[in-house]
């Protein structure tokens, strides 16, 4: 599992400063990667299980909602990369950053990946985001 999301994050690059990479291959890319997956089939499953079947609010079946979670769900793994940066005391830089978008950018791509297989769960959101 490591080294697949060892190769998943070092797509920008080997972490800096290079005294720190350890920490990142054995620490930091495990834990982000695991969060990520997580988060999203967590805010996956409110969307699509919780809200739009069991509680049936019809008026949160949107696209405009859908994009919503997505951009939520983003945003919580932009910031789960800067603390979990910071939590493992690894030095500032501007590697973090990149790394974090970089987190963002892929739990957007898993949100949608696993939306089409989500949305086949929802009454209400079957055709959300398409």
């Amino acid at each position: 599992m490591k080294s697949f999301f060892r190769a998943l994050y070092e797509v920008i690059g080997l972490p800096q400063p290079s005294s720190e990479t350890p920490v990142y291959r054995e620490v930091i890319f495990p834990n982000i990667g695991l969060l990520n997956i997580g988060i999203t089939l967590a805010l996956l499953v409110l969307f699509y299980l919780v809200i739009n079947r069991y509680m049936r609010v019809a008026t949160f079946s949107r696209p405009r909602h859908w994009a919503l979670f997505l951009g939520l769900n983003a945003l919580i793994a932009f910031v789960i990369v800067i603390a979990q940066a910071s939590g493992q005391n690894v030095e500032s830089h501007s590697y973090i950053y990149w790394l974090a978008l970089l987190n963002a950018i892929y739990a957007a791509l898993f949100f949608f990946v696993f939306s089409l297989i989500f949305r086949k769960l929802s009454v209400n959101a079957s055709t959300t985001p398409f």
